[in-house]
């Protein structure tokens, strides 16, 4: 089946519109020091930052308040491994939505417990077991309740993609076009929203996808010219990209913005996170530092460049971080 899209930077400006109040405008910053290490002129987007700690609140945001009200009477599910989950609870906390969300045992503590101290039913799933899109579909099948998709739904597609919004404005009032983004990629909907307005606004930009080496199926599929699954039984510490392929509408619109996907191994994101606690005094989860450690990794040419990097999330359990910092 070929899936068809209209999704543009219009669907993006109404979603801004709809959610600005109730999300942060995150900052565009610079570091001297990895300007010097990449000799590029970089700009880091830190979605770190946004409320719930990843930009994931965006097309929550956008999708939720968009619901009628027997929807949201009726309550809503979700998956996810942890950032979807905490932004769709927070917002249903915020709009008296009961949220039911499914997430994997494995998934990192903080994300767990955030999403229950949000007010959300968690339930969790063995990955190696049972299907989290089988148990939504019987649970809104029985209980009548709405499925929130974490990325191949163009609500929230356009609710990620008004972090480019913002990108392109600060861009603009600093009269600065810029020649390459970097973007991580799990399920696709981030970079395919932010790509969008970014190609609108500065159609000469070059678009990459970063995710971990063995969850590259966005990399491959663009590669491949199709929809091709992750082999079984990968792994990777970014536990926020691990979506066994790209969505079908993600990936309509990824094959139209972006030049191409690259990919990051685990120990180079381990050296990232440091890398920007000790450059940019941010704490960004795996997931969150591999459009970074593409740029710190040479996966591309940056000489000259001006590039913008998106850090995603910070929502990393404090052992993992303490871990990783004493290099184990």
């Amino acid at each position: 089946m070929i899936f068809m899209t209209n999704f543009n930077y219009t669907d993006i400006e109404d979603a801004h519109d709809r959610i600005r109040s109730n999300v942060l405008k995150t900052p565009l910053v610079v570091s001297e020091h990895i300007n010097y290490l990449t000799n590029a002129n970089v700009f880091f987007k830190l979605e770190n930052l946004q409320w719930t700690g990843s930009f994931k609140i965006r097309g929550a945001s956008n999708k939720l308040t968009q619901l009628n009200s027997d929807e949201k009477n009726r309550g809503i599910v979700a998956y996810s491994s942890g950032n979807h989950a905490q932004a769709v609870a927070y917002v249903s906390k915020i709009n008296n939505i009961a949220a039911t969300i499914i997430m994997p045992n494995n998934a990192p503590f903080i994300k767990i417990n955030n999403t229950k101290n949000y007010g959300a039913e968690v339930i969790l799933y063995d990955p190696l077991t049972n299907c989290r899109e089988n148990i939504a579909h019987e649970i809104s099948k029985e209980k009548g309740k709405t499925i929130i998709r974490p990325y191949d739904d163009e609500d929230i597609i356009a609710g990620q993609g008004t972090a480019g919004k913002e990108i392109v404005e600060d861009l603009l009032n600093l009269h600065i076009s810029p020649d390459i983004y970097l973007c991580c990629c799990g399920g696709g909907g981030l970079i395919a929203g932010t790509s969008t307005y970014l190609k609108y606004q500065f159609p000469d930009i070059r678009c990459y996808s970063v995710e971990p080496e063995e969850f590259n199926d966005t990399q491959v599929s663009l590669n491949k010219k199709k929809i091709t699954p992750v082999k079984e039984g990968s792994q990777s510490i970014c536990d926020a990209l691990l979506a066994p392929q790209p969505g079908d509408i993600t990936f309509e619109i990824n094959k139209q913005t972006l030049k191409e996907g690259l990919s990051v191994s685990d120990n180079e994101v381990k050296k990232t996170i440091i890398l920007l606690a000790e450059n940019l005094k941010i704490i960004a989860e795996p997931g969150g530092a591999v459009a970074a450690t593409a740029l710190l990794n040479n996966k591309i040419d940056t000489n000259n460049k001006t590039i913008v990097v998106m850090i995603s999330g910070g929502n990393i359990d404090n052992e993992l971080f303490s871990n990783i910092v004493k290099g184990l």
